[in-house]
């Protein structure tokens, strides 16, 4: 079985959020593409897809008259459908939960009965308890003076896990601690390393998966956070980068998702951190508002672990494969950008892509060829109509410019234009005349941009009355629109859009 992970672009990123509150940035997409799998020999296809209702949580039945799975955006003709939710297939999971369990997250107060850790504590035990037979779960606590300490190390005995979890405190000379440095040392002491606690819980991950085999044979992976991302670099502006880097870094190899729930008793402005981090891995982030109170923090780690094994599998059979991949130089294959259509219940119509998947070429089709040959067949029977024509097509092609130029000439009803303001096409402008504009630096793209920091298939924009949707497709370096970077948005006038080293500005007219 070949295994297909996506680039870290996949910040294709566009999960719902499991928000009891209003999320902290707003999440459209209601589909999520996690992984895709080929058995080239049996003829397979198997795809991991979050399927979410309106209010983010996974819906509850799913058939196959409720999907397309696209190649290139194009219908792959199946078979044999099979459609089963994660839990149903018995379908194992890897989880490492990493806590806060610092000073700021202890009970502060001598009227308060329960404090955050208390909070996240029980809500890490009934994630452990939604678990089942092969799943392996993990926990790891962190505060100021220790970023990783194992409160459970991976295994399967989930009544065991809770009881470590549940019966875990910090030392009572930790949270009273005798410190004799100076004013500064010792209120930078105070502070707990969260970048450090995040490299560390990943490290213990991977170094896992390298030597348990039976933790190997969870292909689903994922790392669930809770904590208020407070950490001693108290310059976001500078820990912000650092830490989607060194997370993309550690998470590539691995395809580990993280779900991150953000809560702070006092000071949010860390929170974004959690945000960045769960995008850039494809998982989901969680806002949880002080207004919510503590005892909503238990069901937020229960909807996370409800998604996780209610996550549906879909399988089948093609029966003929798609010959407009991108074909892979010295094998029989070619790369195709995978995706899922969904139409939702309520109406709605959602869709994910996965990039870089391969697939076998397709075989030698007699019938098809057999056809083709009648074809010409027939058509030499009327070969002056077939020289008349090739005639009229070359005088056509002298006549006419290349397609681009085509495309920046044309008059006809004004649906917006992209005028390049930076790049390799400075200067151009593009009318924007389909319903669906792809922008790529693979021919075949609506606007080819031949720059290698542009992927193969970056952007697409689509008009739906009157109203302009700029997504990313899964690019490498992303897709910014006014200097943030987006998965889906809609565009006003005179936005600018960037594609790799290409700066573009979108105009109505």
């Amino acid at each position: 079985m070949a295994l297909f992970r996506n680039g870290f672009a996949r910040m294709v990123a566009a999960f719902a959020l499991l928000s009891l509150a209003p999320p902290a940035y707003a999440a459209d997409s209601r589909v999520a593409l996690d992984r895709v799998e080929v058995e080239a020999k049996e003829n397979f296809i198997r795809l991991h897809v979050d399927v979410l209702d309106s209010k983010g949580a996974p819906v509850p039945s799913l058939t196959a008259g409720d999907i397309e799975i696209l190649a290139n955006g194009k219908p792959i003709k199946l078979t044999d459908i099979e459609i089963q939710t994660a839990e149903q297939a018995q379908e194992p999971v890897a989880v490492v939960i990493l806590l806060n369990a610092s000073r700021g997250y202890q009970i502060q107060g001598a009227g308060e009965e329960h404090g955050t850790f208390q909070q996240a504590k029980e809500g890490a035990a009934q994630f452990v308890q939604r678990l089942k037979g092969n799943d392996m779960v993990a926990v790891v606590v962190y505060r100021e003076s220790v970023p990783h300490e194992v409160v459970y190390s991976f295994a399967s005995d989930f009544t065991q896990a809770k009881e470590a979890v549940l019966n875990y405190n910090v030392p009572a000379a930790d949270l009273n601690p005798e410190n004799n440095q100076g004013q500064a040392a010792r209120e930078r002491s105070l502070l707990p390393e969260f970048q450090s606690a995040v490299k560390k819980a990943l490290d213990f991950f991977n170094d896992n998966l390298a030597s348990n085999t039976k933790l190997a044979t969870a292909h689903r992976r994922f790392l669930v956070i809770m904590t208020d991302a407070k950490d001693r670099e108290t310059r976001k502006d500078k820990l912000q980068p650092k830490l989607k880097k060194m997370v993309e870094e550690k998470i590539e190899e691995n395809g580990i998702r993280i779900f991150a729930i953000g809560y702070s008793p006092d000071d949010e402005q860390y929170l974004t951190l959690l945000q960045d981090i769960a995008n850039v891995s494809g998982g989901a982030y969680t806002y949880v508002a002080n207004k919510d109170g503590l005892g909503q923090i238990p069901s937020v780690f229960d909807a996370i672990a409800t998604r996780i094994k209610k996550q549906y599998i879909i399988k089948a059979k093609w029966t003929e494969l798609p010959d407009w991949g991108d074909p892979v130089k010295g094998k029989d294959e070619a790369n195709y950008n995978i995706g899922v259509k969904v139409k939702m219940k309520d109406g709605a119509e959602a869709e994910a892509t996965f990039n870089d998947v391969r697939l076998p070429l397709p075989s030698l089709n007699w019938v098809k060829y057999l056809k083709i040959a009648g074809m010409v067949l027939g058509g030499l029977l009327g070969v002056g109509l077939l020289v008349a024509f090739i005639v009229f097509l070359v005088r056509r092609k002298k006549a006419a410019p290349a397609q681009v130029e085509t495309r920046q000439a044309y008059d006809g009803p004004a649906r917006g234009k992209l005028v390049v303001l930076a790049g390799p096409l400075a200067g151009e402008t593009f009318p924007l005349i389909d319903d669906v504009t792809t922008i790529g630096s693979m021919k075949g793209n609506t606007i080819v941009i031949a720059d290698g920091s542009v992927s193969r298939r970056h952007a697409a924009i689509k008009i739906d009355q009157m109203r302009y949707e700029v997504a990313d497709m899964n690019s490498t370096n992303g897709v910014l629109v006014n200097g943030q970077r987006i998965h889906k948005v809609f565009m006003k006038d005179g936005d600018r859009v960037q594609i790799g080293t290409t700066e573009l500005q979108f105009n109505l007219k």
